[in-house]
């Protein structure tokens, strides 16, 4: 135990060491002159131990290798996939929660799942919802931004300028309006997270500037870009951010995230135990708790003993549902707990 404690410590400690190491590696990198940027090249170079390590290939690639870490979302290397792999699943996850609360989660955030939601937020109008949940969380590939326009169009009146879209560096925008009517009007809450989409992030960014929603979860990184692709090698293409998100306002937020109204958060285990449960079964199963029967009043009147399949149960080895910690999603949650609140402040 003292050997495997003592493995663990320095383990931890030679991590700390090299992210201590990486930090002072970059600030110094931040400090230095162009003339010393070039010195420090010539000397490497020159005098390396290991000059074979120092060739023109080598130095070309750690140059693209530090430019990537650099620019972070703004640009990476990505692997083509298969023409199956490559074929998104559109998919809109639609529930209500309860005679009130409706919960939207388009999964992969592209064009295509506009036509799902509208449907969906119409039934939700005929089943007499009061109260949208629009969940924008989750990681998926990044998609044209023409699907932010269409679905910001779902909430915001005819003739709002939602966003400007403006090439890197570039004096002139390209403006997206919203070029119909609402579908929903009633109360919208939206959740966000880092791993929100550029389109997922910039649909945020839009309804909050527009105050058309109250936005729960975790600040953004900050991806509103449109991407381009382009092909290097077989297998292989450079994705990058060529054009810059500006809101009605030309505020940007690219780097920046959009910050939530309400900061609330969970653990990376439990937001991708979440986001599979999600995916597999009813949303209402993460947001209320499902009470254990016990021997009560009720039964003793009743005739009736609600424990005692338990204890059959357990006789024979079973695990019961109460067993183990249920999944739940604690930002949805909070969001149903705000909504609840607004009913009951009526």
């Amino acid at each position: 135990m003292r050997y495997t404690f003592l493995a663990v410590a320095s383990a931890l400690f030679l991590s700390v060491g090299r992210a201590d190491e990486s930090r002072q590696r970059l600030e110094g990198v931040d400090s230095i002159s162009q003339n010393a940027i070039q010195s420090a090249f010539r000397v490497l170079r020159k005098d390396y131990i290991r000059p074979d390590e120092l060739t023109l290939d080598q130095l070309n690639r750690a140059t693209l290798q530090g430019m990537l870490e650099r620019l972070d979302f703004g640009a990476s290397l990505v692997k083509e996939l298969s023409t199956d792999a490559a074929k998104a699943k559109p998919r809109v996850k639609s529930e209500m929660l309860t005679a009130r609360i409706a919960y939207l989660k388009p999964m992969t955030v592209v064009q295509e799942e506009v036509a799902e939601m509208e449907a969906a937020l119409n039934d939700f109008q005929t089943k007499g919802a009061s109260h949208v949940i629009l969940d924008l969380r989750g990681a998926a590939a990044p998609s044209e931004l023409e699907a932010t326009s269409s679905m910001a169009e779902l909430f915001l009146p005819r003739g709002e300028l939602l966003f400007k879209l403006r090439r890197l560096g570039g004096s002139d925008a390209r403006l997206y309006l919203a070029t119909r009517e609402p579908v929903w009007k009633g109360s919208l809450v939206v959740l966000i997270d880092s791993d929100s989409t550029n389109v997922a992030e910039t649909l945020a960014a839009v309804l909050k500037q527009k105050k058309r929603g109250v936005l729960v979860g975790t600040r953004t990184r900050g991806a509103t870009v449109r991407y381009e692709e382009l092909p290097l090698d077989s297998g292989w293409r450079l994705r990058f951010a060529s054009a810059e998100v500006l809101l009605a306002d030309d505020e940007s937020v690219f780097k920046k995230g959009v910050e939530p109204h309400f900061n609330v958060s969970h653990s990376a285990d439990e937001k991708h135990a979440t986001l599979l449960a999600v995916d597999s079964q009813l949303v209402k199963t993460l947001v209320f708790e499902r009470a254990r029967l016990r021997f009560n009043e009720k039964a003793l009147v009743t005739g009736t003993n609600p424990e005692l399949d338990d204890y059959v149960a357990r006789s024979t080895g079973r695990q019961m549902y109460y067993d183990l910690p249920p999944v739940r999603d604690s930002v949805l949650q909070r969001a149903v707990d705000l909504v609840s609140n607004l009913d009951l402040a009526k």
